[in-house]
C-alpha cells in the first residue's frame, strides 16, 4: 500500500492539524516523506518496514517526540533529523547504518533520551556504547 493511501486509512477523516498519532508501518514510502508535512501536530509517528532509503524530504515536525525508523534501508542522511527539534525517542534499529560517523548530525538533538541500534551494523564498532552520540 502506498504512503499516501496508508496515511488515508489512518486518520479516517480527520484534519492533519488533529493528528497526533501516525502508524505507517509497512507503507511503501518511494516517493519520499513530503506527505507528512500538513501532520505539524505529530507526536508519535511509526513508519517501521517502509522501504525508507532516504530521510531528506523529511517535514519539520516540531512536536515529533517518538519516531520509529526500525527495519529500514537508511546508510546516512541523519542530519535531516535535526529538524525534528523536539524529538526524544529515536527507533533505528535494523537499518544499514554503517558507523560513528553517520551518527554525528544527532548529537544536535538536544532532547534525544533514547536510540535503537540493535542490528545495525554500526554496533560491531568496537566500544560505539561508551562513543555517545
Amino acid at each position: 500500500m502506498s504512503m499516501e493511501d496508508c496515511i488515508k486509512r489512518e486518520i479516517g477523516g480527520r484534519e492533519p492539524a488533529d493528528v497526533q498519532r501516525l502508524v505507517l508501518d509497512q507503507a511503501k514510502c518511494n516517493d519520499g516523506l513530503a506527505h507528512l508535512a500538513p501532520f505539524e501536530n505529530l507526536v508519535s509517528l511509526s513508519m517501521n518496514d517502509a522501504g525508507i532509503s532516504s530521510l531528506g524530504s523529511m517535514p519539520s515536525l516540531n512536536m515529533l517526540a517518538t519516531l520509529k525508523l526500525s527495519d529500514n534501508k537508511i546508510k546516512n542522511g541523519l542530519d535531516s533529523l535535526t529538524r525534528l527539534s523536539a524529538l526524544e525517542k529515536l527507533y533505528l534499529g535494523g537499518n544499514q547504518i554503517p558507523d560513528l560517523e553517520a551518527l554525528d548530525p544527532l548529537k544536535k538533538l538536544s532532547k534525544l533520551e533514547w536510540l535503537d541500534l540493535e542490528g545495525c551494523p554500526v554496533c560491531s564498532v568496537p566500544g560505539y556504547t561508551e562513543k555517545g552520540v
